[in-house]
């Protein structure tokens, strides 16, 4: 039941050129906020175009958001840093590494780049091929705040560097954690329960969701106790209550191997079989679309989820249909056999990385952009509240904000500045954006509950297994097309035996380069911790 990827790509262009706001040459009096790390005066113009190309991140507005409206934010953009930034925005997760391939097999690349690492395996030898600008350089003469900005953590990652050289600037998680648990309170209050605390409590809450109208629709048998779709990456919060994580490793018995295949996931497979088998999550969830989760949320016919506590805030404030007493509540995930419910494994915080293509004609001036988006506090302001008294207001230094954004967009606006157009962070998680919500003491509360839930991961900095380079279908996490996530929805399903099924996918993964991917990773391991 492998996942198929769409064959026809759609490329959502939104580009804008700001040509008013060239600045000519230096010496120009234009009185433009002026750029941190300029060099002397030149003769001839200075190239302040910047074209971005990224990923929409599943963002309502970035995606069918109003073009109007994008450009406001693009030239607030562009005023404020004194660059004519323009975006094109490509996919989501499979879309936008099937049209990112395209792109870097085509050449046409534009300035600056969003990867999930600079050897990907999308564009894999990039680096080799001096497809990737060395940015070493540029950044200590250019923006030498950025190095004082991210953490050094973050730079230690080999998604950031390669023999020694940095290829990537990080764009951070803003948060150690920020994985959680949503629930309907409602939901929990009509069936006369507290949230779950274990898989026992979940279970019997499911089955009251199954049996009860607990969304007051009239309507038997339309409410899942749980939402799951095919990007179970993000909709997974039960595998770590039997304590592991798809995509982590961990070392066991001196060998450094994947989660995926201990006999725990086993465990935790049967567990997601239990909720298929009695009713409590959607018969068609392995082919029901991420992008559809948003609309069950909203009818009330889903009762918990994997959330991100940013989201708390919109999702809280949303009225659902005919469910006037709708309301949210954060918890962790339930505990396992073992009292362990982690729900997100340590990371180097690095949420992607950008790049600068070797064809970028004014790369120093690409870098001295990021410098700003770091360094201003009109770009602190901006990625956390858009535009003055457009989204927000100030009266005395303090900031109103309203997180619905104008007119009360549905497509939650908020991210596409905070988000989308954010070329430093996940500006969600940005304690400035946090402090002005509404329940912001619900929100950091829920941020500390996350990171109470943070699971250890002996791999983090791991670079890419040789072992794996050009095999998909090893990938250690849920990913589509991998072993790992078709051999879970056969079992879970019913079309393969838990049992044998599990042995015979964790024999299969071994033989078809597991074996030679954890001794590799188990070599890497001990060298790169040895005193």
């Amino acid at each position: 039941m492998a996942y198929k990827a769409k064959k026809t790509i759609t490329t959502s262009v939104v580009t804008v050129l700001l040509s008013s706001i060239v600045l000519a040459a230096c010496g120009n009096s234009s009185d433009k906020p002026a750029v941190s790390g300029g060099g002397a005066a030149s003769t001839k113009p200075v190239n302040k175009d910047i074209k971005v190309l990224l990923s929409h991140n599943n963002s309502g507005f970035a995606s069918k958001g109003p073009d109007d409206k994008k450009t406001k934010y693009y030239q607030e953009l562009s005023k404020l840093s004194g660059y004519n930034v323009s975006y094109e925005f490509l996919g989501h997760d499979i879309d936008f590494r099937q049209q990112l391939a395209l792109r870097f097999a085509s050449g046409e690349l534009p300035d600056l780049v969003r990867t999930a690492s600079v050897d990907w395996e999308v564009h894999q030898g990039a680096v080799d091929r001096g497809v990737f600008l060395d940015l070493g350089p540029l950044i200590d003469k250019y923006a030498p705040n950025l190095k004082k900005k991210i953490p050094e953590a973050a730079w230690k990652s080999p998604k950031v560097t390669k023999n020694g050289k940095i290829y990537g600037i990080p764009v951070l998680n803003g948060a150690a954690a920020d994985r959680i648990m949503f629930y309907r309170q409602d939901f929990l209050d009509k069936v006369n329960m507290s949230v779950p605390k274990t898989l026992d409590e979940f279970l019997k809450f499911a089955e009251a969701v199954k049996t009860t109208d607990v969304n007051n629709d009239g309507i038997p048998n339309n409410t899942w106790a749980l939402s799951l779709t095919d990007g179970m990456s993000w909709n997974d919060v039960f595998t770590g209550s039997f304590g592991l994580r798809p995509g982590t490793w961990h070392m066991r018995n001196g060998k450094l191997e994947p989660d995926i295949i201990q006999p725990q996931m086993k465990e935790a497979i049967a567990f997601y079989k239990q909720l298929y088998d009695k009713g409590y999550i959607e018969k068609d969830f392995i082919t029901k679309k991420q992008g559809d989760r948003g609309t069950d949320i909203a009818k009330g016919t889903v009762a918990a989820w994997g959330a991100a506590t940013y989201q708390y805030a919109a999702v809280a404030a949303q009225e659902f249909t005919n469910q006037p007493k709708g309301a949210i509540t954060m918890a962790v995930p339930p505990k396992g056999p073992r009292g362990e419910n982690f729900l997100q494994a340590e990371t180097d915080q690095v949420y992607f990385v950008w790049t600068i293509p070797a064809t970028t004609k004014n790369p120093e001036e690409v870098i001295k952009f990021l410098e700003w988006a770091w360094s201003s506090p009109e770009a602190d302001k901006f990625f956390a509240y858009g535009i003055k008294d457009f989204n927000y207001t100030e009266e005395n230094g303090q900031i109103k904000f309203d997180p619905k954004g104008p007119n009360n967009s549905q497509l939650n606006e908020k991210e596409f500045f905070q988000l989308s157009i954010n070329v430093r962070e996940n500006g969600l998680n940005n304690p400035l954006a946090l402090k002005v919500l509404p329940n912001s003491d619900k929100i950091l509360k829920g941020y500390d509950d996350a990171k109470s839930v943070l699971m250890k991961n002996d791999a983090m900095y791991m670079p890419p297994l040789k072992a794996m380079d050009g095999r998909p279908e090893l990938n250690p996490g849920f990913v589509a097309g991998s072993l790992f996530y078709d051999w879970f929805a056969k079992m879970v399903v019913g079309k393969e035996d838990l049992d044998k099924g599990f042995d015979t996918f964790v024999a299969e993964w071994k033989k078809r380069g597991g074996d030679a991917a954890i001794k590799e990773a188990t070599d890497w391991y001990n060298s790169f911790n040895k005193k």
